[in-house]
């Protein structure tokens, strides 16, 4: 017998949940198996020049390890230039960058603070790069990432490069959730179509000439300087030879960032509405199952809970919803178990993320930011 309540709150969702967990990586993988993205260099290697573009605020535990870091990066050291933005530091961050007393620094003292899109607007004006790399105080590249990623910019069709990603724990192992997981291999299958959407802020690659000023009021400029020339026809990819490593953080801040980072990522879903229409091709498709169906997820959870409930009379159901039941109820244990102990709460991390999701959307609507304020860190990655 048709029930319309279970089709509508629960098959539904369900099988949105499933085409954008399983369906959509795997016809990702199938495309480009197909037709994949071919590299086509129109000049020799080492022949780019390169901006390191960053925006920091008391950084001071950390700026020295990232300096180092992007000094000892492995390309010609006069094809490179490091365009540091403080905005407004109060703590010992700029003279800890001085001290490096290196020509390849470039040191800027902006005030009062404006916040990381507008210091990093600044910083792209000052840029003299044929591409610029934008990157965060707290995450670490490996010496050849820089090399592999500006490989593919010797592709003219080719606007943006991210590296991939690794969150690590104080002791150096790996730190990555199940999503985590998933993003990284979904972000690396786009990269082989050209499409991928959501660079991260860790280290991001832009073509100079696509890397234009930032409106002030977007909060993810990393989303926006990645989408921008994706709308605009040109192609955005992954190296996954390539690798920036950050420090992983508490639940308890990780839901902090995740919930600022769904409000920008409204902000720019939104902002970048058009892309949705047809004549983006294959990008509006990768775009539409990416990252509105992954906005649209906490609510397909609470019409497959309702659902569920409605239809208790029913053994499945009732099951079902004793399931969801017992995962929600236990989701506040994810702020304090340890070790190993945490893989077995994969899902109830999962729906915690869900529910930063929503708060940031809320946020959005509600408490909207004067600026971009960072979240708070213990420290830098090893590298």
């Amino acid at each position: 017998m048709f029930d319309p309540i279970a089709l509508c709150l629960f098959w539904l969702p369900f099988a949105v949940f499933v085409y954008h967990w399983v369906l959509f990586p795997g016809l990702l993988w199938l495309f480009g198996r197909i037709r994949p993205r071919r590299l086509r260099c129109t000049f020799p290697p080492d022949t780019l020049s390169v901006s390191l573009v960053m925006a920091v605020h008391n950084e001071e535990p950390i700026i020295a390890q990232k300096v180092k870091n992007c000094l000892e990066l492995d390309y010609p050291p006069d094809k490179v230039e490091i365009l540091i933005g403080s905005d407004n530091s109060t703590d010992r961050t700029e003279e800890i960058i001085r001290s490096f007393n290196d020509p390849r620094i470039r040191l800027f003292h902006y005030e009062p603070q404006a916040g990381k899109t507008v210091v990093q607007n600044r910083l792209l004006q000052e840029a003299d790069g044929d591409v610029v790399l934008c990157t965060d105080a707290d995450s670490l590249l490996t010496p050849k990432s820089l090399r592999l990623m500006l490989e593919h910019m010797r592709d003219p069709g080719v606007a943006v490069v991210n590296p991939r990603y690794r969150r690590i724990n104080d002791d150096g192992s790996p730190a990555e959730s199940i999503y985590d997981r998933w993003e990284t291999k979904v972000k690396e299958l786009e990269g082989r179509i050209g499409a991928l959407v959501g660079c991260n802020a860790y280290a991001n690659m832009v073509r100079r000439s696509e890397a234009g000023p930032i409106p002030d009021y977007i909060n993810l400029d990393d989303f926006y300087l990645g989408i921008r020339p994706f709308r605009n026809g040109l192609d955005v990819v992954c190296e996954p030879r390539a690798l920036v490593v950050t420090r992983a953080e508490s639940e308890a801040i990780e839901f902090r960032r995740k919930a600022r980072i769904s409000s920008g990522n409204l902000q720019a879903l939104l902002h970048f509405r058009d892309l949705l229409l047809p004549r983006y091709g294959r990008k509006a498709w990768v775009y539409f199952s990416h990252k509105v169906l992954r906005m649209v997820i906490p609510f397909l959870l609470l019409a497959m809970l309702v659902g569920s409930a409605l239809k208790a009379a029913y053994p499945f159901f009732l099951v079902l919803l004793l399931l969801q039941a017992v995962t929600y109820v236990t989701t506040p244990l994810v702020f304090v178990v340890k070790g190993r102990l945490r893989r077995l709460f994969a899902v109830q991390y999962y729906l915690l993320m869900n529910t930063a999701l929503v708060v940031g959307y809320w946020r959005h609507f509600f408490r909207p930011e004067k600026y971009w304020k960072k979240t708070p860190r213990a420290g830098a990655a090893s590298g």
